[in-house]
Order: C-alpha cells, then structure tokens, then sequence
C-alpha cells in the first residue's frame, strides 16, 4: 500500500510540472543576431521573412513599420515581440520592432 502512495504522489507531481512547463510568454521581447530572408513558400499564410539564427534555428517575422526588404541576405540584429500568433502546423510570428545591420 505504501508503494502505490507514492507512485500516486510522483504521478500527481508530474502532471503539475507538465502544465506549467507548457505555457508561453506572450508578447515577449528579445533580440537576436541572425540572417533575414524572405519566407518563401510555406503551408502557414503569415509572416514574410525568416530571421536565420542558425542552421537548425529561425524566427519567422514580420513588420508594421520597417522595410524588411531592404535586408534581405543581410546579418542584422533585430528586436522581436511575440504576437501570440500560432497555426498548427507552424511556427510561431514575431514583430520586427528594430533592426540593426551587422
């Protein structure tokens, strides 16, 4: 009996950690280096360029106030804000809010 106690208590606590483990930082702001490229084709109709951090490693974004085009293949830091946009399956969309040539 006292073995299935605490098989309970360990299942209980891994579910508590789970949830909280899944939740998200809306609207967080952060800044990264990386290349900016258009999206090209995709299955998810937003965002229209990629910020390439590394090869295994990109923020998709957009802007409401910057030209994005005129960076493009460029290195550039930018700082991003989290829209809480999210389509399954796809990434999540960010907002240029600066951009920096590098």
């Amino acid at each position: 009996m006292r073995f299935s106690w605490h098989f309970f208590c360990i299942i209980i606590f891994a579910a508590f950690a789970s949830c909280s483990k899944g939740s998200t930082n809306d609207n967080a702001t952060l800044t990264v280096n990386g290349r900016i490229n258009p999206k090209g084709q995709t299955t998810y109709n937003y965002g229209t360029h990629l910020i390439q951090v590394s090869t295994f490693s990109a923020y998709l974004v957009e802007s409401t106030g910057l030209n994005l085009d005129s960076y493009n293949g460029d290195s550039v830091q930018v700082t991003i804000k989290d829209m809480g946009i999210r389509q399954n399956p796809g990434p999540e969309l960010y907002n240029v809010i600066t951009i920096t040539p590098l």
